[in-house]
C-alpha cells in the first residue's frame, strides 16, 4: 500500500493549476479564454507574458518534479516510479480543479524525465532547442522531442517500464498535439520565434 501512496501523490501534485494561477497572478487573465485555450506554460508566454511565463512554467517543472523523485529516494519499484510519473502527467492534463482540463503534458514529461532517465531528459532538451531554433514552432520542437525520449532511454538500456513509459508519453503528447499538427500541416501554426524564412 505505500507504493500506491506516490501515484496519488502525483495526481494530485500534477493537478495543481500553476498555468492558470500564474496568469490569474500576473495579468488577470483566464488562460483558458486566451490565445489557443490551453492551459500550459507556452500559452501564459503569449497571453500573460514573459514573468507569468517563467512563473508557470517553474512552478509546473516543481509539481511534477517533487512526486517523482520522493518516489526514488524512497526506493520503489521502477514500474511503480514510472506509474507515479504517468499520475502526475494526468494530473497535469486533465486537474479536476479545473474541470479536467489542463495543459499538454510535455513540461512535465520533461522534468519526471530527469529522475527516471536524465539522459533521456538531456536529449530531449536538445531536440526540442535545435528544432524551435531552426523553425520556431513549440508545438513541432514538443512533438519531435517526446521522441527522443523512449530512443533514448532504450539506447541506454534503462529500465524497461521507463522505456514503455516514454513510448506511451510520446503518443500522448502526439494525441494532445492533434490540433497543433493540423494546424502545421496547414500552414497556419503559430511561430513563437521568428526564423527568417
Amino acid at each position: 500500500m505505500t507504493d500506491v501512496f506516490f501515484p496519488v501523490f502525483g495526481f494530485v501534485s500534477g493537478s495543481i493549476p500553476c498555468s492558470y494561477l500564474a496568469a490569474r497572478l500576473f495579468a488577470g487573465k483566464d488562460v483558458r479564454r486566451e490565445g489557443s485555450g490551453n492551459v500550459g506554460a507556452t500559452n501564459v508566454f503569449r497571453v500573460a507574458g514573459r514573468a507569468a511565463g517563467i512563473a508557470a512554467a517553474a512552478g509546473d517543472v516543481l509539481k511534477s518534479l517533487l512526486p517523482v523523485l520522493a518516489a526514488r529516494l524512497a526506493g520503489i519499484p521502477p514500474p511503480w516510479q514510472a506509474l507515479t510519473a504517468a499520475a502526475v502527467i494526468a494530473g497535469h492534463c486533465y486537474s479536476p480543479f479545473l474541470k479536467f482540463r489542463g495543459g499538454k503534458g510535455v513540461a512535465s514529461a520533461v522534468t519526471v524525465s530527469l529522475v527516471l532517465c536524465w539522459p533521456s531528459a538531456l536529449a530531449f532538451g536538445l531536440v526540442w532547442l535545435g528544432v524551435f531554433r531552426a523553425r520556431g514552432y513549440s508545438s513541432l520542437a514538443s512533438l519531435l522531442a517526446s521522441l527522443a525520449l523512449p530512443l533514448t532511454s532504450a539506447l541506454v538500456r534503462a529500465d524497461a517500464s521507463t522505456t514503455v513509459f516514454f513510448s506511451l508519453t510520446a503518443l500522448f503528447v502526439l494525441f494532445k498535439h492533434r490540433s497543433n499538427v493540423r494546424r502545421l500541416l496547414e500552414g497556419t501554426e503559430s511561430r513563437m520565434r521568428k526564423t527568417g524564412r
